[in-house]
């Protein structure tokens, strides 16, 4: 994991009182095949949820095999040989199965096993920990027109020019951001997260490591990591997708390095694509392991920083192929003998992030590139040298790493996609990457710098938006979500917002049935909760221009 503090004794003590018991070791068993599934890819809702795979019509990636459950039969013929299926794996075809030696012997006599990704011996993997810190706590004026009050959060934001942005009412509405990270002690009590529990906005959660739902009783680095993107207290702390919703993840152990957690990793990401996540972020990073695990089969070399060897840097491949946007820490091994970036941090399509000071200029702690491909790393920086952040206290306190540095891209990111929807997750970090501070010279330490969301919109309207033209003025307007279960809006482009515009809502049979005008927000809301089940197609007019749009409701 990403860390700046580490204290063994402290992490021994935890590992030998409060590990889950573990009979037999666990293996990461491949299928051939999925041969005979029940799943189709032209009956995607059985397996994916409707933001899943709306986020996948809109990027125009077709849903495959890859995203089918594994088959049922197969994880049902291990369970018949006495072994545990811990968990199954979409993208990799294949199951986490507990087992002893005789049931290992029997599963690989089975037809359709493959083989075994990796094996892990007896040990503590599972464990809830009590929230050793993994960052140390150093206690360390943009006016908006909506007024808001970003406190002590406000410099590192301003430097990223996100205030203009949310400032047009672009705050994460609509978007989901999952995180995986240590746990998220306390983010059901802290005040400066009450706005996103009472809105019912924590959308999922899940402990990879433990097994269970709950996600507040472990590690407080996922809750700093947190309140840089969802705090909303005025005065004190404002994050930079406030109004998003949220997944949380737990899939780190505290107080051991193990490979099992890229497994985790991977379990929590197709997790994420599954429920319809926008953004995962990732202030996770592996590289070497902790002794229990110190063999070759386990421990990473530089070379293997290649953005396709590791367990976890192919699962991150993956999930950028589902089109959600993964944004991930650098590392901070700069000034280590370690020095570049880590795996998830080395795949091409994850947007890496490193660390920065108030200067924007490099802080040393922050991993570099080239990955061992010589693909330049990281992508883009922000401030990860006195980073604020929210505290299990609920106060405002002071850390480093690139630990803070990502989620506060990944909340940068969100507020853009949701902005300006129609781009692909690899066009934004195109978008996002060529509106760094250091765009025109790029290096492996900041990769193009500190992106600006003023200059990427002119970026999006330059070279994504060409206006003028009938066909393109209400291009970038999107309906969300599609099938709708209550109530749809309408994701409005920085552009129309403050027009004037006639909505309507028509049947199958073209009968009317609703027609309203408004002055348009950036998500402006369809009453869809009254109809019944069924198609139908609600039309916008903007001055003298026309778009009718079909959605489904369930």
């Amino acid at each position: 994991m990403i860390k700046t503090i580490q204290t063994t004794l402290i992490a021994s003590f935890f590992c030998l009182n409060l590990c889950f018991a573990q009979s037999n070791p666990r293996y990461f068993v491949l299928f051939k095949d999925k041969t005979n599934t029940t799943f189709s890819a032209d009956k995607p809702a059985e397996f994916l949820s409707a933001r899943s795979i709306e986020r996948r019509k809109r990027q125009n990636i077709p849903v495959t095999t890859r995203d089918f459950p594994v088959n049922q039969t197969y994880t049902a013929a291990i369970k018949q040989l006495g072994a545990s299926v811990i968990f199954t794996s979409r993208w990799f075809n294949g199951a986490v199965v507990e087992a002893n030696a005789a049931q290992l012997a029997n599963i690989k006599k089975l037809a359709f096993y493959k083989s075994i990704e990796f094996d892990l011996p007896v040990a503590n993997i599972n464990g809830q920990s009590p929230g050793v810190e993994r960052v140390g706590a150093l206690n360390r004026k943009l006016e908006a027109e909506e007024d808001l009050n970003y406190g002590n959060m406000n410099a590192q934001l301003a430097l990223m020019d996100v205030p203009q942005l949310q400032t047009k009412g672009f705050h994460g509405e609509n978007m989901l951001i999952a995180i995986l990270d240590n746990g998220f002690l306390n983010a059901d009590q802290v005040g400066f997260l009450k706005p996103l529990r009472d809105e019912k906005r924590i959308m999922d959660t899940y402990d990879f490591m433990g097994r269970e739902s709950n996600v507040y009783n472990d590690g407080s680095h996922g809750l700093h990591v947190m309140s840089t993107m969802a705090a909303n207290q005025p005065g004190t702390m404002i994050g930079a997708a406030f109004r998003a919703n949220y997944a949380l993840y737990r899939t780190e152990n505290d107080f051991l390095e193990s490979p099992y957690e890229e497994i985790a990793w991977l379990m929590a990401a197709e997790r994420a694509d599954s429920v319809g996540a926008d953004v995962i972020n990732s202030s996770l990073g592996y590289s070497q392991f902790d002794a229990e695990f110190n063999k070759p089969e386990y421990n990473y070399t530089y070379e293997d920083m290649d953005g396709k060897t590791t367990i976890i840097s192919r699962a991150a491949r993956y999930a950028t192929r589902t089109g959600m946007l993964v944004v991930c820490s650098a590392g901070n091994e700069g000034n280590k003998p370690w020095h570049y970036v880590t795996a998830p941090a080395d795949v091409d399509s994850v947007l890496t992030v490193g660390a920065t000071n108030y200067e924007r200029a490099y802080a040393a702690l922050s991993s570099v590139g080239p990955n061992a491909a010589g693909q330049q790393k990281p992508d883009v920086a922000a401030v990860g040298l006195g980073s604020v952040i929210g505290n299990t206290s609920g106060n405002v306190a002071s850390s480093n790493g690139t630990s803070f540095s990502s989620p506060l891209i990944a909340g940068f990111s969100t507020i853009l996609w949701q902005a300006y929807p129609n781009l692909t997750a690899q066009q934004l970090i195109y978008v996002i990457k060529k509106s760094g501070h250091q765009a025109s010279a790029p290096d492996n330490l900041l990769g193009y710098g500190v992106p600006s969301t003023v200059k990427a919109e002119q970026i999006i309207q330059d070279e994504f938006m060409p206006l003028g033209t009938e066909d393109d003025l209400l291009t970038a307007i999107v309906l969300l979500p599609n099938p709708v279960q209550e109530n749809a809006s309408l994701s409005i482009p920085p552009h129309l917002i403050g027009k004037k515009a006639t909505l309507s809502i028509y049947g199958l049979n073209g009968k009317a049935l609703s027609i309203s005008e408004s002055r348009l927000t950036s998500t402006q809301p369809i009453a869809t909760n009254q109809l019944a089940a069924g198609l139908y197609l609600v039309n916008i007019r903007v001055d003298n221009h026309e778009k009718a749009l079909k959605f489904i409701k369930q």
